[in-house]
Order: C-alpha cells, then sequence, then structure tokens
C-alpha cells in the first residue's frame, strides 16, 4: 500500500515537473517556429518555411544600427560592472567597519527598486548635467542596474572562500594586491565571469531606461522593439527574438566552461616558489 502510494507521488511529480516545463518553454518554442513563417504576417503554425525575416533583419539599417548600440553599450556596462561590483564585493565581504551591512544594502538596492523609479530618479539627475540623448547616460545607468547583480555574486563566492589562503600568501611576505591578483582571484574567477555575463544581459535586455534616457537619438535595440510593437507588428520581432533566446544560451554555456575549467583546475597553493618575500615587499 505504501508502495503503490509513493509510485503514485513519483508519477504525480514528474506529471507536474512535465507540465511546468511545457509552460515555460511553450511560449519559446511557439516564437522560434513563427520566426520561420514567410508571409507578411505573424501565423502559427506557419504555412510556408522561410529565412525572410533573418534576411531583412541583418540586412535592415533600422535594425542594425540599435543591434550594435545595444552590443556596445552592454560591452562598456560589462566591464564597469564587473570591475566596481568585484571591487564592491571584496571591501564588503572582506572588510571590517562600522556601517558595512548599511553600505551593502545601499549597493544591491537597484534590485529591488522599481525600474520605471530608477529611470525617473536617473532622468532628473542626467537632465541637469544634460546628458539625456547621450550614450554615457546608459553607459552609467545599465551599470548602476548591473553592478548589484555583480556584487551579489562575488560575495556569495567570497563567503564560500577561506580567507586562510590569503592569510597564508600575506604571511609568506606577500602584499595585498599581488594576494589579491594570484589567490583571492583566481579563486573567485569562476563569480566573476558569471556576474559580468549577468551584466551583459542585463544591460543588453534593459528598455526603461533606454526609453527615458535615451532620447531620440540614441535607440538601442530592446527600444526599437518596443517601438515596432507600439505602432505596428513586424515579423521582424520574431527572428529578433529568436536570435535573443540563443545569446543567453551561448554566453551561460561559456560560463558553465569556465566554471568546469576552474574547478578541475584548483588554484596552486601559495608556496615560496611563487610568493617570496622579496617580492612580496615589492607587492606591498
Amino acid at each position: 500500500m505504501i508502495e503503490g502510494r509513493a509510485t503514485l507521488g513519483r508519477r504525480l511529480l514528474w506529471t507536474y515537473c512535465v507540465l511546468t516545463l511545457i509552460f515555460l518553454c511553450a511560449p519559446i518554442v511557439i516564437v522560434v517556429i513563427v520566426s520561420f513563417n514567410a508571409t507578411e504576417f505573424i501565423q502559427f503554425p506557419p504555412q510556408t518555411w522561410s529565412l525572410r525575416w533573418y534576411r531583412n533583419y541583418f540586412g535592415a539599417r533600422q535594425w542594425v544600427e540599435p543591434t550594435l548600440l545595444s552590443l556596445r553599450i552592454a560591452a562598456v556596462t560589462m566591464v564597469l560592472a564587473t570591475v566596481l561590483g568585484t571591487a564592491a564585493a571584496i571591501g564588503l565581504t572582506r572588510g571590517r567597519f562600522r556601517g558595512r551591512r548599511a553600505l551593502e544594502f545601499f549597493f544591491v538596492s537597484p534590485m529591488v527598486v522599481p525600474s520605471i523609479v530608477l529611470a525617473i530618479g536617473l532622468y532628473l539627475l542626467f537632465a541637469r548635467f544634460k546628458l539625456v540623448g547621450q550614450p554615457l547616460a546608459l553607459y552609467l545607468a545599465h551599470t548602476v542596474v548591473a553592478a548589484p547583480l555583480v556584487i551579489v555574486i562575488v560575495s556569495a563566492a567570497l563567503k564560500t572562500t577561506d580567507p586562510a589562503i590569503e592569510l597564508a600568501a600575506r604571511s609568506l611576505g606577500a602584499g595585498y594586491f599581488r594576494t589579491l591578483w594570484h589567490v583571492t582571484l583566481p579563486a573567485i574567477l569562476p563569480a566573476v565571469v558569471s556576474g559580468a555575463a549577468f551584466a551583459f544581459l542585463v544591460s543588453f535586455d534593459e528598455v526603461v531606461l533606454a526609453i527615458f534616457l535615451g532620447g531620440p537619438n540614441t535607440t538601442t535595440l530592446p527600444k526599437r522593439m518596443w517601438e515596432s510593437v507600439r505602432f505596428e507588428i513586424d515579423p521582424t520581432l520574431t527572428a529578433i527574438s529568436t536570435l535573443l533566446v540563443l545569446i543567453p544560451i551561448a554566453i551561460l554555456t561559456v560560463v558553465e566552461v569556465v566554471r568546469r575549467s576552474s574547478a578541475a583546475v584548483p588554484a596552486p597553493a601559495p608556496g615560496r616558489d611563487s610568493l617570496s618575500p622579496a617580492e612580496g615587499e615589492r607587492a606591498g
């Protein structure tokens, strides 16, 4: 009797998991299928198949230029957010000072503040400096949104990293920055790469900040897609959406490869051959 109930429970659990997976993946699968439709209007299932809308996307200046701008903004945001977020995470995790918890909450607060509220606040701030409509406004705004993700991810990695290896390096004569470069950063490299990847994806996909801060002359790909949805239903959107699904998959695959590589090759323990007292004095 008990075994029969356990079997029924497993079947119900598997059924629930399969239905949940279908519910989550069905919209994506439908968009991918519709992107190969050859007609002028969106139709599911397609009656004829074609790469027409992919060619239209790569051949239309109105789509290519916003895409290149979004890639540039996302790349700059990734670098800024990774550097600032990693530095902040190290300071908040390894530092011991009053107000550390309050400062940590301040740094990650953009994650809990609604995007529309953050966009209005940044708009009022940047308008005073005449930055609205400039790419610099989007660089800074996207960094504000992306850096907290890096802080959270890197902080989690630092909390699971034994600080004794850093103390061992310092005891062998290595200076702070040499210890940071040769011991701390290699230990948290997968987290740094993950944070950089998420920063890139958040920036590339951000539309609210682009609407408020981009102005008429700075149009990112998400903003262009939003405008297209408002004024027309262009099947090119389905092709773009399919590509936007592939980008995170590719980036997360790279992150997973880096994570597995770092796990397979552990960081060398600090020894006197790599961190001599003389080198530590020069580095410190």
